[in-house]
């Protein structure tokens, strides 16, 4: 055990011309675990804020009114200060409900005073009937942009993370090519010619991990309380606890796909 320490103190040794290219793969591992940690924190959906419920009326129109008629009363409605649109509808279309007659839709706006409108649409000359409605929409559940950002940040750092460790290992082997050569000449087992590069790769993820939990703790301390990142407090242990291991296990990873090992 005591060679194979000295083995692989002697493979970091060789590595130190590549130490610009040995803190971009830490930090790259840094940058997946802190991006899953984002990922698994986040909301699926951000809350839906209250929606102001839309305040309509359905005017039913005389049969006498002419098209020029109806259009100059739809004009006339929407200038008022308290209607936010108006629009029409044909007998038979289909909206919040069936429309038997010709119908103009008035929606009012948020400050209007319905009961005030209403009398006002109801001494309105052609107008037979006045209905009241209302109708919330409730937007479908969109992923927050917070979470896109952090799948998005997730693949490309675990690929490029993946990408840099095969090829910084791939080099760190052919920068101790000649010693693994004489050990492999000499007939010793491949655990000491082949197990320094795991060993220097395990070391690169769990600086990884420990740049990951630094980055941690220093959003724990900025995090204001109303933000969506606040659940990352009670995902603190976890993301500590896996952190290492998956640091670790990328490493490993990185330096078992490159094509030397």
């Amino acid at each position: 055990m005591r060679a194979f320490f000295f083995l692989s103190a002697d493979f970091l040794r060789a590595n130190l011309r590549q130490v610009p290219a040995i803190l971009v793969w830490i930090l790259s591992v840094g940058l997946v675990l802190s991006s899953a940690t984002a990922l698994w924190a986040l909301p699926l959906y951000p809350t839906v804020k209250e929606t102001q419920p839309h305040r309509l009326f359905f005017l039913a129109l005389s049969p006498l009114l002419s098209e020029a008629e109806i259009t100059k009363l739809g004009w006339t409605i929407w200038a008022w200060p308290e209607i936010a649109n108006v629009s029409f509808r044909f007998p038979g279309e289909d909206n919040s409900e069936s429309f038997q007659e010709r119908t103009l839709v008035v929606e009012l706006a948020p400050t209007a005073n319905r009961e005030e409108v209403a009398q006002k649409l109801g001494k309105l000359p052609g107008v037979t009937k006045v209905t009241a409605y209302e109708r919330v929409l409730t937007p479908p559940p969109v992923p927050s942009i917070a979470r896109i950002s952090a799948i998005a940040a997730f693949v490309l750092s675990l690929g490029f993370c993946l990408f840099w460790g095969v090829r910084t290992a791939a080099k760190s082997q052919k920068l101790w090519r000649e010693e693994s050569a004489l050990l492999r000449d000499s007939g010793l087992p491949p655990l000491y010619w082949r197990s320094p590069v795991f060993f220097f790769a395990g070391w690169v993820g769990l600086l990884g991990a420990g740049a990951h939990l630094c980055a941690l703790w220093l959003g724990m301390r900025f995090i204001p309380p109303d933000s969506i990142w606040t659940q990352i407090y009670t995902l603190a242990p976890w993301a500590t606890g896996l952190g290492i291991p998956a640091g670790v296990m990328l490493g490993v990873l990185a330096a078992f796909l490159s094509p030397h090992s």
